[in-house]
């Protein structure tokens, strides 16, 4: 249908958040990677939990976890990688999404496209 942003009836957070809760775009994962400090963090505040915290220049941050991700009946690399679904489509491939994903030793400094198929981590954002 050439859509490159998820309708509200298909947003996952939409859904399960309500309101005006969405999943990020494309521009917001810009936006983060622009204007944070991105750092790996093991066991965040005694969680037994690692992943990516970004901190902005006011000291407020997100900590995403490095949940892996899902394909078919299996998990992979939890602990060691995780990764966020945003709700920009790839027009000319609706079967693929833009994505925030990161390892443990590094982040890549843009974000990339994936099979929708893969279960990622929705997080959602708010205006």
């Amino acid at each position: 249908d050439g859509k490159t942003i998820l309708d509200p009836e298909d947003d996952a957070a939409t859904q399960i958040m309500g309101g005006d809760w969405r999943m990020p775009t494309d521009n917001d994962f810009q936006e983060l990677l622009d204007n944070t400090t991105i750092e790996w963090v093991t066991d965040f505040n005694g969680s037994g939990v690692n992943g990516r915290k970004f901190t902005g220049s006011n000291g407020n941050y997100i900590f995403i976890t490095a949940s892996g991700h899902h394909s078919g009946s299996s998990f992979y690399c939890q602990g060691s990688q995780g990764g966020i679904w945003s709700s920009s489509l790839i027009a000319t491939s609706p079967i693929l999404a833009w994505k925030l994903s990161f390892l443990s030793g590094f982040i890549d400094e843009e974000y990339y496209y994936g099979y929708r198929c893969t279960g990622y981590v929705v997080r959602g954002v708010m205006e």
